[in-house]
């Protein structure tokens, strides 16, 4: 950077990568990320990858940079790990067996296989409806991504501008949300109050408000509180109607793919065969039509399946009741004429 004829050399530090003065400062800084459809599985696909290559050897070499968050990624290693193994050691062992034996126990394979899948679709969508409904309410995206740029110690000797990427919530934490990340976006687009004017109108607010975080922020942290216990409940209902799909009759027989179509052929059969299986699952489960199970089958799937739904439904009511305040206020108006007492 020079200023006349003099030259002004910025140190190289954590908050400029390759001592470029004119790089971004959002590349080098906390910030929100735009969110897409396949924001989310980037970001997990990217905890994968660093937890195999980056952070367990940093774990097993005794790394001081090694830190909480890349302890909790690594959690996503062996439940991988333990759903293959359970999937294919459950499977393996039919191999062993003769061919009559085979057939039935691939049946228990494949349920099994669909079970363990199922269970982790089902934690998933749960709280993920319950994020869709409330932000529809609200206004307020509960898995609003930021990426953070950790400033990491120097390991050995000559170590320079260390930097480590992690991906969180904005609200992740009830007691301490990202408002400055907010605040920031919010600058960047000329008012930092953007987005809090945007939840105050959900609010119920007709006019804007001299400070809207000041209003907004206690009912977004009241939101977090109780969403985070409704989907606690919710995702293991939902986990468990997953496994009760699994173990209906469609899913003792294979999903019929084209062996010599293209790549793209076999994805849309696979697909089509997967929503097949799963439609009909589902009309056995709510009839109890299966031949293997009693008639308090029926009614067990449909409180499953009833369930799930009402505690996605009731967990969003929850977690939205009294945030809509601003229609509850009084429409008052200054009278010109009346004369007023100031204290």
């Amino acid at each position: 950077m020079q200023t006349g004829n003099s030259k002004i050399e910025i140190p190289q530090n954590a908050f400029y990568k390759k001592s470029h003065a004119d790089k971004e400062l959002s590349s080098t800084s906390d910030q929100i990320i735009k969110k897409t459809p396949i924001t989310g599985a980037r970001i997990v696909a990217d905890k994968l990858v660093k937890d195999v290559f980056t952070y367990a050897p940093k774990g097993m070499n005794g790394s001081r940079n090694s830190n909480f968050y890349e302890f909790l990624s690594l959690g996503l290693v062996p439940n991988l790990v333990g759903s293959g193994m359970l999937i294919a050691l459950f499977n393996a062992a039919n191999k062993g067996f003769r061919m009559p034996d085979r057939a039935f126990a691939g049946i228990s394979g494949r349920k099994m296989a669909a079970g363990v899948v199922m269970y982790a679709v089902g934690k998933w969508l749960g709280p993920k409806l319950m994020n869709k409904g409330i932000e529809l309410k609200t206004g307020v995206d509960l898995e609003m991504p930021y990426q953070k740029v950790v400033t990491e110690f120097p390991e050995h000797k000559g170590d320079r501008d260390l930097t480590a990427i992690e991906y969180h919530r904005v609200f992740e934490s009830a007691d301490f949300p990202r408002w400055d990340l907010i605040n920031k976006q919010g600058e960047k687009q000329g008012n930092r109050y953007i987005w809090y004017d945007k939840i105050a109108k959900k609010m119920g607010f007709k006019e804007p408000l001299n400070s809207p975080d000041q209003t907004v922020q206690p009912k977004v942290k009241e939101l977090i509180v109780k969403s985070n216990a409704a989907k606690s409940i919710s995702s293991f209902i939902w986990a468990g109607l997953g496994v009760a799909l699994a173990a209906q009759e469609p899913f003792e027989t294979k999903i019929a793919i084209p062996r010599d179509a293209k790549f793209t052929k076999k994805v849309t059969a696979f697909a089509t065969g997967l929503g097949s299986k799963l439609k009909d699952s589902f009309v056995d489960l709510y009839n109890g039509n299966s031949k293997r199970f009693t008639r308090s089958s029926k009614v067990v799937g449909r409180v499953l399946i009833f369930g799930a739904l009402a505690s996605t439904i009731l967990g969003i009511m929850n977690a939205t009741k009294g945030f809509k305040v601003g229609k509850n206020l009084p429409d008052t108006q200054i009278d010109t004429n009346k004369e007023y007492e100031v204290h």
